[in-house]
């Protein structure tokens, strides 16, 4: 079968060194094999050519590849999604049909395939498709998986800083998904607020440390730091946050 040549290529090419790493790293949420991404992209692309893979057959090997258990194995579906398929338009509106599914049913379930996800597949994916495949995202705040909450922001990570915006309520959109997910206590809902934000308020600072005003009872200490990383110094000291300022 033709992914579990793919599969092999995969394994032949782990380094045990940075498999022990990668697992530790991720607290042993996930296996790797210990394949750098760009040795990934290699194979991924060799592998295509050889099974002379149409456009239209990109997206449903994609979620073939992102439901097997390895790291790596998910990357390269991601990488078939972002490098191939979006490119060629072979993606159409059952790429969110499919991302559900795999994200609700704990196929994919761990911080590193979901933020792959978000900014290499999701965010591109939004800004291509606009407000329709951005509404759908969004709404992903209120979903039962917490990695689903997650992406309803991460997904904006690429796009939150754009200037102009790619969708023109942009700060309101982000703003109002952090309010309705600012009370989930998960650290991985938290950090998606943090992250986010922290893009968000190289354009928009004043909207962001207002909500991080009107939030802090309920926000972690953490999604106060990120998101605050880069707000002016007097703006850092009224939210309690100590430490250099960062710039992007």
């Amino acid at each position: 079968m033709g992914i579990e040549r793919l599969q092999d290529r995969l394994r032949s090419e782990g380094d045990p060194g940075k498999k022990e790493w990668w697992e530790r790293y991720l607290k042993g949420a996930i296996s790797f094999h210990g394949v750098p991404m760009g040795r990934i992209r290699t194979l991924v692309a060799e592998w295509r050519a050889e099974q002379g893979l149409a456009t239209g057959d990109l997206q449903t090997t994609a979620f073939d590849l992102l439901a097997l258990p390895i790291a790596e194995e998910k990357l390269a579906g991601i990488l078939l999604l972002e490098e191939h398929a979006l490119p060629e338009g072979g993606v159409d509106d059952a790429l969110l049909d499919g991302l559900e599914r795999l994200l609700d049913e704990g196929t994919i379930a761990d911080w590193n395939t979901v933020d792959w996800l978000c900014v290499r597949v999701l965010g591109p994916h939004i800004a291509a498709s606009g407000v329709a495949a951005a509404d759908r995202v969004s709404g992903w705040v209120t979903a039962p998986s917490l990695w689903r909450r997650r992406c309803s922001l991460v997904a904006y990570v690429p796009l939150a800083a754009a200037d102009p915006p790619v969708l023109a309520d942009m700060t309101k959109r982000l703003i109002g998904t952090a309010t309705t997910l600012a009370p989930d206590p998960e650290r991985f809902a938290q950090t998606a607020i943090g992250w986010t934000l922290r893009e968000l308020s190289d354009v928009a600072p004043d909207e962001v440390h207002s909500f991080l005003l009107d939030h802090r009872e309920v926000l972690s200490r953490e999604a106060i730091r990120m998101a605050a990383a880069r707000l002016s110094d007097e703006q850092r000291k009224e939210l309690g946050v100590t430490g250099k300022r960062t710039r992007r």
